[in-house]
């Protein structure tokens, strides 16, 4: 297995087996019956094995993608896109990994289709093989998700209710943010005076995004391949189409909005704080409008703003304000104070989100291109770590943004470390919920696998370093050629 090309198939067709067994699925589904996994599954022997398994597959992969890294960041052009979609492939027809909410994507849709209002009502008024695998959870919680994806899983939820199929359909949704994305990064690195191979290493050929956004088949792909399209139409002197694709964006999840701070960047590049503000605000009215729109258009309405706070539910430790607030009433009902102790986490998840619009709107005055998508890609941060909820697939959110505005050799460091972390030890997730032997183990497995992969960083990094000199070295001597043809074509005309 010398090629990596080979070893990141290997590594998803591992995965993909492995799910077979690990994943959780409807108990009428074909899944929990197959042959030699079905019986796996029903044991915890056996359900460690696949764990195991599960996780030397993700290693594979992860080990695959810094391999790439090291012959990218060389200057080797490879043909990542293809690559990208072999590692894919495995994963397209399998249960979601790691996460159940693509069924509660599925019982959504039905509820859309059964007539119900997602935004009133959670799955539990329905009834049969839909709500099989459903998270106990969410049975009763109402939908925090935009018009778009319900409307959709409604369409698709009238023609069938076997909740397999519906899973599917709405992984296909994730392959077309996928190819957006794939089709976005490229240009924005571009834009942006970024090696467009580069990016696209670090975004679209990233595990992270593989198996979050494929394998799990999360809608939170769809958001981010309409908001980096959105960046991309507008630095084609397209904003209005762009600001209708943020609207759009949004209308999967609220959060894609935030694009229209690069718009408006796009908008007017060299313009004051008075005129940028101006900008932002036309395109974020453009955006709203779309937003409304789609509900209105789909029946489905805009009573999804008021189920916001539904995904606050899971006290995230990757949240800062949900680390500082659990400590909080922690202290203040070992004292005693146990109203006080009730509130105080609403009260710092409220001030966490004030500091991140704060921030957000400091961040939405930024001038040049590459700055307006750093600061898109810190305030997505921002609403990850201040907000009241977050999942290891929601930092793919800044990923693209980041990856683009000229990261340095720490911060392409950072993305690549945080990556390989979040792909190997993403089956430690709420399926494992009380179940220690499962946890333990697979949490040492994920350490012995991250650790050997994460000592192959020192060395990328220089490469990431010389990577990052030869193109300041061409947009120099671009910019050189650029300004003697200007001379050049001024005497010709004198």
């Amino acid at each position: 297995m010398r090629s990596p090309m080979v070893r990141g198939v290997v590594g998803s067709v591992v995965v993909a087996m492995a799910s077979l067994v690990t994943s959780v699925v409807p108990a009428s589904s074909w899944v929990a019956s197959f042959p030699i996994t079905g019986e796996l599954r029903a044991s915890l022997p056996g359900r460690m094995v696949g764990l195991s398994f599960m996780v030397a597959g993700l290693g594979l992969m992860a080990w695959a993608w810094l391999s790439v890294g090291r012959r990218v960041m060389a200057g080797e052009r490879l043909p990542l896109l293809r690559m990208t979609a072999y590692w894919t492939a495995p994963l397209l027809l399998i249960p979601p990994l790691f996460s159940r909410d693509a069924w509660s994507y599925a019982a959504q849709g039905a509820l859309v289709a059964e007539g119900y209002n997602p935004y009133d009502v959670g799955p539990g008024v329905l009834s049969g093989h839909i709500v099989e695998a459903v998270d106990p959870m969410w049975m009763q919680t109402p939908a925090p998700y935009g018009p778009l994806p319900l409307a959709y899983g409604g369409l698709v939820a009238h023609l069938t209710l076997d909740p397999y199929v519906l899973m599917l359909a709405h992984r296909l949704l994730a392959v077309v943010g996928m190819l957006l994305i794939a089709w976005a990064v490229p240009r924005l690195a571009t834009a942006c005076r970024v090696d467009p191979v580069v990016a696209t290493w670090l975004v679209v050929a990233n595990p992270m995004l593989i198996m979050h956004g494929i394998g799990a088949a999360h809608n939170d792909v769809l958001m981010l391949g309409l908001a980096c399209s959105a960046f991309a139409l507008a630095l084609t002197g397209h904003w209005g189409t762009a600001a209708v694709v943020a609207g759009a964006a949004a209308a999967v999840k609220l959060p894609g909005g935030l694009v229209v701070i690069a718009i408006a960047a796009v908008m007017s590049p060299r313009a004051g704080r008075a005129l940028r503000f101006a900008s932002l605000a036309i395109a974020g009215a453009v955006s709203v409008l779309t937003l409304v729109t789609i509900g209105e258009l789909t029946g489905v309405g805009s009573g999804w703003l008021s189920a916001l706070d539904v995904p606050g539910l899971v006290r995230s430790p990757f949240s800062i304000a949900n680390l500082i607030g659990m400590a909080a009433s922690g202290v203040l009902a070992w004292l005693g104070e146990d109203t006080a102790a009730e509130q105080a986490l609403q009260l710092v998840r409220l001030a966490g989100m004030l500091l991140a619009i704060g921030l957000i709107a400091v961040l939405s005055l930024r001038s040049s291109i590459h700055h307006a998508a750093r600061a898109v890609g810190i305030a997505l941060l921002a609403v990850v770590l201040l907000g009241p909820s977050a999942h290891d697939w929601y930092f793919l959110w800044c990923l693209p943004f980041l990856a683009v505005a000229r990261p340095g050799r720490k911060l392409t460091t950072t993305i690549t470390a945080v990556s390989l972390i979040f792909t190997i030890a993403a089956p430690l997730n709420s399926s494992l919920r009380g179940a220690t032997i499962p946890i333990l183990t697979t949490t040492a497995l994920a350490l012995a696998t991250i650790v050997p992969l994460l000592g192959h960083l020192r060395g990328m990094s220089h490469l990431a370093e010389r990577g990052h000199q030869r193109l300041g070295q061409r947009a120099m001597a671009a910019a050189r050629d650029t300004r003697l043809h200007d001379v050049q074509a001024g005497n010709g005309g004198g």
